[in-house]
């Protein structure tokens, strides 16, 4: 312990600091998890990050996923500097609004008419009410273990123990704070990710009340688990069959799974869609997208509104991070497919070698590492009954030797990773995998 003080010594002097200014210490509740405290951090360039001991970081959390391309990527800090002496905030429309608006209906499949928010959470929340609105209909489905932003009204089975989330087949809906209100439960259904047959009966059952089913085409925030054959499909069929609003949350796998987001990849196209996280390169923006008549309930009584939604410097973020992955015929998304795939690769390989239950699985842009018997994982309970334990004494290892993880065993990928980055990652998981095995041996 007296190492890991002397590695984080200024960190932990911040950190109490900070306790006595920003509550908590750190700015949002998903920020609690590192080792031993919240790290301080003074600078980001490209992959990299440094703390204000020194410590330099290969970072694959990129901020939860914003930075795809890397910390402070030129193309977007020009394009921003540029709207700087212009003004941010104009309570109208600007050109290049509209500009960025026409571009987003070429490349989201989903897209005819798009509205701007600056948060996945609010974005979701407008989502929602148009989808009853234009349904008529109350009730929404979601998914165990999926994760929809901090609102009340959907901030339900993010997370719950095997003991509270009540059989497979019709999970408990479960509030995830204290201070939401008791009947937050009573219009979401909540269905395990992954299973057709269960959902189909739900639906055919319940149709008359549900207004939308709101899912992660790829489940992000628990395993990355990509959906199985058919099921978004099937998705699409219930929605269709029962005039139910399908909605893809991609706050996390637009311009991620693909530019045009896991809809793009997979070739299921939902009725609605909120982007978010990697759009604008670390800028605060987020997306609604969808079918016309839908988008439209904005004029016919359905409100949204925001202060800050399509600042031109976000905007102006959001164009540069387009042209950039597009650029080359999407040449930066092959890049870090391929790059990490070899993680994946490589980090399965070395759990068989230390004779550890390492799993890796998801995509070349984002995928997770958890420690199970159980693999591949396909819906919330199998990574729920994974080790967490072991899990979280593993990115505690990969962070003392200066590769950077999610608390939840995510990794996202940037597009400037170098080939060097991803084989000294490989090496550092090699050395985390050995002090582990060592530990365990010892009891």
């Amino acid at each position: 312990m007296e190492k890991l003080v002397t590695r984080y010594e200024k960190s932990i002097e911040t950190h109490n600091l900070a306790r006595r200014y920003i509550s908590g210490g750190v700015s949002s509740n998903f920020r609690y998890h590192t080792i031993p405290v919240p790290l301080c951090f003074v600078r980001g360039k490209d992959a990299y990050l440094w703390d204000t001991d020194g410590n330099r970081y290969i970072d694959f959390v990129l901020g939860n996923g914003p930075a795809i391309l890397g910390h402070t990527p030129k193309p977007v800090l020009d394009a921003v500097r540029d709207t700087l002496d212009k003004g941010q905030a104009f309570t109208s429309v600007h050109p290049e609004e509209l500009a960025l608006a026409k571009r987003l209906t070429e490349i989201i499949p989903c897209a005819e008419e798009v509205r701007f928010d600056v948060s996945g959470t609010q974005a979701n929340q407008i989502a929602l009410r148009l989808a009853r609105a234009h349904s008529k209909k109350d009730t929404i489905i979601k998914f165990e273990g999926q994760y929809h932003g901090w609102a009340d009204n959907i901030l339900v089975s993010v997370g719950p123990s095997l003991n509270e989330a009540g059989p497979y087949n019709t999970p408990t809906t479960v509030a995830h704070s204290r201070g939401q209100p008791k009947n937050v439960v009573e219009n979401v259904l909540v269905q395990p990710f992954n299973d057709l047959a269960v959902i189909s009966q739900t639906v055919s059952k319940q149709s008359e009340h549900i207004g939308a089913i709101l899912v992660e085409p790829i489940a992000c925030n628990t395993g990355v688990i990509e959906p199985a054959p058919g099921f978004l499909e099937g998705l699409r069929n219930l929605c269709d069959q029962y005039k139910i609003v399908l909605i893809f949350d991609e706050v996390i796998t637009g311009f991620r799974a693909s530019l045009g987001g896991a809809q793009q990849r997979y070739g299921v196209t939902p009725d609605l869609a909120v982007f978010a996280k990697a759009c604008a390169a670390g800028f605060p923006i987020s997306i609604v997208a969808g079918k016309r008549e839908i988008m439209n309930g904005v004029t016919d009584g359905v409100i949204h509104g925001g202060t800050y939604n399509g600042l031109t410097s976000t905007v102006a973020a959001c164009a540069a991070t387009i042209t950039t992955l597009a650029a080359n015929n999407g040449a930066l998304f092959k890049k870090m497919e391929r790059q990490g795939t070899t993680l994946i690769d490589g980090i399965n390989t070395l759990g068989r070698k230390h004779n550890l239950p390492l799993h890796a699985q998801g995509i070349g842009t984002i995928f997770t590492t958890v420690f199970t018997e159980k693999q591949p994982l396909t819906h919330y309970r199998d990574y729920k009954s994974s080790d967490e334990g072991l899990r979280l004494r593993f990115i505690e290892e990969l962070q003392h030797r200066g590769v950077r993880t999610t608390s939840r065993g995510t990794w996202f990928m940037s597009s400037v990773l170098t080939d060097n980055d991803i084989h000294e990652t490989l090496n550092t998981v090699d050395a985390a995998l050995e002090a582990l095995k060592q530990e365990i041996a010892k009891g």
